[in-house]
C-alpha cells in the first residue's frame, strides 16, 4: 500500500525505518524504500487485502489525479468481514459513489469478477486496465496493432465508438474484459479508451453481439474520465 497515517498525516513513508499501523486491520506497517520503484508500506504479517498487488510509478500517477482521502479506501463487508481496500473511491455515502480499481498486472477472469461482485455493492465501479507490452506479454502490441478508428463508427448516445478486430494470436485479454460487467478503460500509451459492455456493445452492433474478437472502443479524453470517477460528468 502506497499510503498510511502518520501522526495524522496520511502519506507514503519517507524515510527507512518508520513504522505505523494499518487503518484497516491495525497491524503493523514499515516503509519500504526501493532503489528502482516507489516508496510505499509493507505489511509485516501480510497485507490483510488478498488483493492487493505490487504497485509502480503508474499506479501512484493515477492514485495522485484525485484527493488524498479518496486514495487507498477500506471497505468492509458487515456481513462476512470480508475486507478490502479500493484503489480509489470517491463520492462515498452518495448517489454517485464510485471505486476506481487500477489494474496493472494481468488477472484472472474469477477474480475480476468476484473484485466486481464486492465493490459494485452500493457502487459504481470503474476497471482502469494498463495496457503495455513487457519481455513476456505482447498485450500492447496487439492493442496498438488493432486500433482502428477509420472506419466502422457507431454513434451512441452523443458518443461515437469504432468496432474493431483484435490482432493478436490469442483474443483472451480482450473477451476478459468484454465479458466484465464493471465499466471497463483502458490506459494505453497515456490515451483512455472507454470498453463497450455487452449490452452497448449488442446497440452499437445493431441489436446482435459483437463477435469473438470483436471490440468497440470510444475514446474519453483523460479530465473528462477523472471527473467521471469523481462523479462530475
Amino acid at each position: 500500500m502506497l499510503y498510511a497515517w502518520i501522526d495524522g498525516v496520511k502519506r507514503p513513508p519517507l524515510v527507512k525505518g518508520e513504522r505505523t499501523a494499518c487503518p484497516d486491520c491495525g497491524g503493523l506497517l514499515t516503509s519500504v524504500m526501493p532503489v528502482e520503484n516507489v516508496n510505499h508500506w509493507r505489511h509485516k504479517a501480510g497485507d490483510c487485502d488478498p488483493w492487493s498487488e505490487p504497485e509502480g510509478p503508474w499506479h501512484l500517477g493515477w492514485k495522485e489525479q484525485f484527493d488524498l482521502a479518496c486514495r487507498e479506501v477500506g471497505l468492509v463487508d458487515n456481513a462476512t468481514g470480508e475486507r478490502h481496500r479500493a484503489d480509489v473511491l470517491c463520492g462515498l455515502g452518495t448517489p454517485t459513489s464510485t471505486v476506481l480499481e487500477l489494474q496493472h498486472s494481468s488477472i484472472s477472469e474469477e477474480e475480476r469478477g468476484a473484485r466486481e461482485a464486492y465493490y459494485t455493492r452500493g457502487h459504481r465501479m470503474f476497471w482502469l486496465v494498463h495496457v503495455y507490452s513487457s519481455e513476456t506479454a505482447f498485450t500492447g502490441h496487439s492493442f496498438g496493432f488493432s486500433l482502428d478508428f477509420g472506419s466502422h463508427p457507431r454513434q451512441v448516445d452523443s458518443h461515437t465508438f469504432f468496432i474493431m478486430r483484435w490482432m493478436g494470436r490469442s483474443k483472451q485479454f480482450i473477451e476478459k474484459w468484454k465479458r466484465a460487467t464493471a465499466h471497463v478503460f483502458f490506459d494505453f500509451q497515456g490515451h483512455i479508451f472507454f470498453l463497450a459492455g455487452d449490452e452497448l456493445a449488442r446497440r452499437i452492433n445493431g441489436g446482435t453481439p459483437l463477435r469473438k474478437g470483436e471490440f468497440a472502443l470510444c475514446r474519453v479524453p483523460r479530465d473528462q474520465f477523472v471527473r467521471s470517477v469523481q462523479g462530475l460528468a
